[in-house]
């Protein structure tokens, strides 16, 4: 099955940048074999192009899921669906519905997780907050689990 871990974020915008920087770290440590590692930034209908290509998709952001600064949690497409009204993210919203719209095309992966660690904060600045960095490791490895579990016939969407 091809794989890829999407990070979202931008890095000019404090925590925002996470999912950017979790990515690195699963480069680092080195991905399951056959994974693309894929810097959406803020992405738009591009992402169409990228969920088509792949069996299983897992996102990589940070987030506002009401949790602890630092938290990690994963979670499925339709969970979230469940939470529209938390804000999630500065782009969660289009995600979804760039995810709505690749299962309506029939070009969505078999299987789909995001996997976030909660911002303390979104705002212009470069660096992230203490607790979001010192969780990169948690959530990086996260990452690669819910991957590892979807690969080998785990939950997702």
């Amino acid at each position: 099955m091809s794989s890829a871990i999407i990070a979202l974020g931008n890095p000019l915008m404090g925590d925002d940048g996470a999912g950017l920087a979790a990515l690195e770290w699963v480069r680092r440590k080195g991905p399951p074999a056959g994974a693309a590692l894929v810097d959406a930034g803020t992405p738009g209908f591009g992402l169409l192009h990228i969920l088509a290509d792949v069996d299983v998709a897992v996102f990589v952001d940070a987030a506002d899921f009401g949790g602890t600064a630092g938290e990690i949690r994963s979670f499925t497409p339709a969970e979230v669906g469940s939470l529209r009204s938390v804000p999630l993210s500065s782009h969660q919203g289009d995600v979804l519905q760039i995810v709505a719209l690749a299962v309506r095309l029939g070009q969505c992966p078999r299987h789909v997780a995001f996997c976030a660690i909660q911002s303390a904060r979104i705002a212009p600045g470069l660096g992230l907050t203490p607790d979001v960095a010192a969780g990169l490791p948690a959530l990086a490895e996260e990452v690669m689990r819910t991957l590892r579990t979807m690969l080998h016939g785990g939950e997702g969407s």
